[in-house]
Parts: structure tokens; sequence; C-alpha cells
């Protein structure tokens, strides 16, 4: 498996607006849980007697300018726009404190295009 995957163009004549590069993160100390609260993101899990590494796919935006315009292929001339990485929220086997527990966390998921119509002039 490639450790990161960019994706910039679909097929022939197709442009996403905004590039994106996914990749498993296996290093991951720390995370957001869907509370809100910073928690320690455990490396390994222990699951009758086996050991397993936690991975997270997770894919961000690798420029939020991808154009001097902002999103590729938007009217710069009506339209303000950058691209911004979504995220979603998955299990992992945490720390908070002294207690290990599985909570969600959250994870980039997708990079997005972002308008706004610019002002009348």
């Amino acid at each position: 498996i490639p450790s990161s995957t960019v994706h910039p163009v679909l097929h022939r004549g197709e442009y996403s607006v905004c590039d994106s590069i996914s990749m498993w993160v296996g290093d991951k100390t720390t995370a957001t849980d869907i509370k809100g609260k910073e928690v320690t993101v455990l490396g390994e899990v222990n699951i009758n007697n086996s050991v397993f590494k936690q991975y997270f796919f997770e894919t961000k935006c690798r420029d939020p300018k991808p154009v001097s315009g902002g999103c590729r292929g938007i009217d710069s001339k009506h339209w303000n726009s950058y691209c911004t990485t979504t995220h979603t929220f998955v299990k992992a086997l945490t720390m908070e404190g002294k207690q290990a527990a599985w909570r969600f966390i959250r994870i980039d998921t997708a990079c997005v295009c972002v308008l706004s119509r610019k002002g009348r002039s």
C-alpha cells in the first residue's frame, strides 16, 4: 500500500476544484474526541492477546488556494473561494487521564471548496 496518494486529476479534461492528499497515519498520539476534549491516542491495541497498531486513513487539502483566485474553476470575479479540510469521527482506543476507552476521535476526511459571493462595488 503506498503511504500517500495525491488526487489532482480525475479523468482527461476533468479536474478537481481542490487538490487533496490521502495517507495512512500510524503515529497519531493526540486527537480531539467527539465531545471536544483532547485525548491521547494509544499506538497499539491488545485484543485477545494479539497486538495491533492503530492506523487511520486521512485525506486533507494539499493547498488552500490551488490557483491564485482560490479553488480551481471558480469565477473569481464574482466569488471568493478557498479549499478547506473537513472532518469525520472514527473509533479509536484512547486514554483520558488514566481511563482507557474506545472513543470517537476527529480525523481529516476530505478537501472541499468554500464559496462566498463577492460584494457588489
